[in-house]
């Protein structure tokens, strides 16, 4: 069954990354330029794309190393209204970033970041959530290479990647100058922290939180909000 947003439909079935609630709170937070280049990296069935080229009039590009992922946000891009916009590109982020060096000037990614955790039996699963074939370290590195001269990144993690990425990007001259801070429920530990980092240093990293359900157990009307034009709820 297909996924309904409100102007784009997606298909997820084949993909190691499907549509969930991670993408949803980066794709609708994210402030991609209105005009320019966009790369979605790890893009799975290709939804946070498809959210950028919503948000957008950039033209959006959108890698993946995971053929059977990328034949599936090919078709979810050709079914959107801006197929004309939209590419899905079978590659590795290393070898994209040698030969796109300084084209991009907005970066999205949803990375692996159980590094540490126990792996599944599927290995297109762990190559995806793990970082098997992508470290935080080649990311950064990566991205740096890739960005425009005034790029920018946005990206989400959970806190304990978060704080590693955030010192990796500053040793690479990409700067923190956005975050969100995200909480499943009231009371609730911070589970995912969404980031934006510019080669252009900000006195002061703005800083905001949002909690996603509220204490009756629905969406919060600041994650409604958020996601406002996306979904329908």
């Amino acid at each position: 069954m297909a996924f309904r947003f409100r102007q784009f439909l997606v298909e997820d079935k084949k993909s190691t990354m499907r549509v969930g609630t991670d993408a949803m709170l980066l794709g609708a937070w994210a402030q991609p330029p209105q005009t320019g280049r966009i790369l979605d990296i790890g893009t799975g069935c290709g939804v946070l794309a498809l959210m950028m080229a919503q948000h957008s009039s950039s033209f959006v590009d959108a890698i993946d190393q995971d053929f059977p992922s990328v034949a599936e946000a090919r078709g979810n891009f050709e079914q959107s209204p801006w197929s004309n916009r939209l590419t899905a590109i079978h590659s590795s982020l290393h070898d994209f970033a040698t030969l796109n060096a300084g084209d991009y000037d907005f970066i999205i990614t949803n990375p692996p970041y159980f590094a540490n955790s126990l792996k599944s039996p599927s290995n297109r699963k762990n190559v995806t959530r793990h970082d098997v074939t992508l470290s935080l370290e080649a990311l950064a590195e990566d991205v740096q290479v890739i960005l425009s001269r005034h790029g920018r990144l946005a990206i989400i993690l959970p806190p304990e990647p978060a704080g590693k990425f955030i010192i990796l990007c500053e040793e690479t001259g990409l700067h923190l100058v956005n975050r969100m801070n995200v909480f499943p429920k009231p009371d609730a530990p911070c589970s995912r922290i969404l980031m934006e980092f510019s080669r252009n240093k900000k006195t002061q990293t703005s800083e905001t939180e949002l909690t996603i359900l509220d204490p009756s157990g629905k969406y919060s009307a600041a994650y409604l909000t958020l996601t406002s034009a996306f979904h329908k709820f």
